[in-house]
């Protein structure tokens, strides 16, 4: 009787995110990658095992014999603690009958109790006169090295995991990042001899700022509804598409870069991005800032397109996937930057969720937040029982019109994108006299005051910015108001905020403070740089 063995890397996030250097932490990335994809040919074969899944630290491999599939994860085990100084959960073997799904559920189960219920915890070591690795922190130094790399200035003492990750790195890209090389140099038109240049640090990406203040964005990304969409498989369409996860996220990454570097040719010899994670549906990676919103949105539309092409089953919603872009300087902490992106990032998996359960319909949505100087994220105020929201984030992604079901949650990202070029024009010290506005806006109102308040303010300080501004101004802000809200004299009460349903409450919200916070970053692909160059017609 056949059997399946599930397994699955512990905290792997923590492992990948164990340096301080960007070309460690790429260089854990590739480990892990090599590592899954090397099982198939040595250990599986070795124990006569058919390997279903191997990828992004997981795996379903499935054997004849019961005492077979125990050795093989005992074994698993025991390599990947040696090859890359972490812990990996491995499941009790699950009896396969005839029906893979079921088989394939049950080891899930199984998997999750094991990781539940995980003993034998072990301690760092620690003794007086000894020296912490200067990369990570924790582990303890076992030699004092200089690290390779363009920026390696000095020797410093690092443990035996950084520099495991640090000379994966120096191997070489191919593996890990090869497929989205070959996708990006395909549609560059790059010859073969040509050696990929890519970033050594987020200083590289930095300079790739317009505006000259060193910014970066960093993209996270995560399918949504995978777990009903690997549930719905059999053996053949989960290996097929565990198989064809990482080539779709590699594909969908390349395109929007190619066109950001049609339009920021400056070093065009190195690619203008760098992955950090990118493995299954998930993905942490460094890309610039400018248009960085836009790459958002189009890597989500091409995601869509590709996964659609990918899956064939029945009873399958659309496939869809949420993204979170931290905008923030070069020099700001990455692990700071995704644990913040994560928490955007969970927002909108749950609007989309919200929005599938109530709707039935499927939509990727975008969330974002630019982190000013060197402040902590998340510092912007949350919602609670707030009945105003100085944002609509996050937004929709779609390639066609909204429905009147989506529009009562939010608007699509390109209207507010297209809002931008509207008001390239708008002189400084209006926009910035439109943030004072909007930001004195209370938000902490009872409900029955919500109108009256927004009418006078609406009255009191929107209207005395507006009518300072000249005739082709005016328009051009009344008509983004409208967009980014509502038309003021429609709907309740004759202000722009927009009524909109966020987690099942009913409240008032405008796209304004979105648009004036990525300012310098929300510029459209279709658009070069010199497009947006303002050309202010008053004070």
């Amino acid at each position: 009787m056949p059997y399946l063995l599930a397994a699955e890397a512990d905290k792997i996030q923590d492992f990948i995110f164990r340096s301080s250097r960007l070309r460690e932490v790429v260089g854990a990335s590739q480990l892990l990658t090599r590592f899954c994809r090397s099982i198939e040919d040595t250990l599986a074969k070795q124990y006569n095992g058919q390997v279903v899944v191997n990828d992004g630290g997981s795996f379903r491999v499935i054997f004849n014999d019961r005492n077979d599939a125990v050795a093989f994860g005992a074994d698993l085990a025991e390599l990947y603690r040696l090859a890359l100084g972490g812990s990996l959960t491995v499941a009790e073997p699950v009896a396969m009958n005839s029906d893979f799904r079921t088989a394939n559920d049950e080891a899930g189960k199984k998997l999750r109790w094991a990781k539940s219920h995980r003993q034998g915890v072990v301690a760092e070591v620690h003794m007086p006169y000894v020296a912490f690795c200067e990369s990570c922190g924790v582990g303890l130094a076992e030699r004092r090295d200089r690290l390779a790399g363009r920026n390696a200035s000095r020797h410093r003492y690092l443990c035996a995991t950084c520099q495991i990750k640090a000379k994966e790195r120096d191997r070489g890209l191919r593996e890990f990042l090869g497929a989205v090389y070959d996708a990006y140099a395909k549609k560059a038109a790059i010859p073969a001899h040509i050696e990929p240049d890519w970033p050594e640090d987020a200083d590289a990406i930095a300079a790739l700022d317009l505006s000259g203040r060193n910014y970066v964005a960093y993209l996270v990304a995560d399918g949504n509804g995978m777990g009903q969409l690997f549930g719905s498989c059999d053996r053949e369409q989960l290996q097929n598409l565990s198989q064809g996860l990482s080539t779709v996220l590699s594909k969908s990454l390349a395109v929007p870069m190619i066109e950001f570097r049609k339009q920021v040719p400056a070093q065009a010899t190195m690619m203008p991005m760098l992955p950090l994670i990118l493995g299954g549906d998930d993905l942490f990676a460094l890309i610039p800032a400018p248009y960085a919103l836009d790459i958002a949105r189009r890597f989500c539309l091409e995601w869509e397109k590709r996964m659609q092409n990918l899956i064939n089953l029945c009873n399958v919603p659309r496939p869809t996937i949420a993204a979170a872009v931290v905008i923030c300087k070069g020099t700001y902490p990455y692990a700071l930057a995704h644990r913040r992106a994560e928490a955007l990032l969970e927002d909108a998996k749950r609007q989309s969720k919200l929005l599938a359960a109530k709707t039935n319909e499927h939509l990727s949505a975008v969330n974002f937040e630019v982190i000013l100087g060197n402040r902590l994220a998340g510092m912007a105020e949350a919602d609670g029982d707030q009945v105003i929201r100085r944002s609509l984030r996050p937004y929709w992604v779609a390639e066609h019109d909204l429905s009147e079901d989506a529009l009562l949650r939010g608007i699509d990202l390109k209207h507010l994108l297209a809002q931008r070029y509207a008001l390239k024009d708008l002189p400084r010290k209006r926009l910035a006299e439109l943030r004072r506005c909007f930001a004195e806006v209370q938000t902490d109102i009872p409900v029955q005051r919500r109108t009256q308040d927004l009418e006078r303010w609406t009255q009191h300080r929107l209207e005395w910015i507006l009518e300072r501004l000249s005739a082709v101004s005016r328009s051009a802000v009344v008509d983004a108001l409208e967009v980014l809200g509502k038309p003021k004299n429609n709907g309740n009460g004759a202000h722009y905020w927009r009524s909109i349903t966020r987690d099942n409450r009913d409240v008032v919200a405008h796209g304004m403070p979105d648009l004036l916070e990525v300012w310098e970053f929300a510029q459209e692909l279709s658009h070069n740089p010199d497009d947006y160059e303002p050309q202010e017609d008053e004070a």
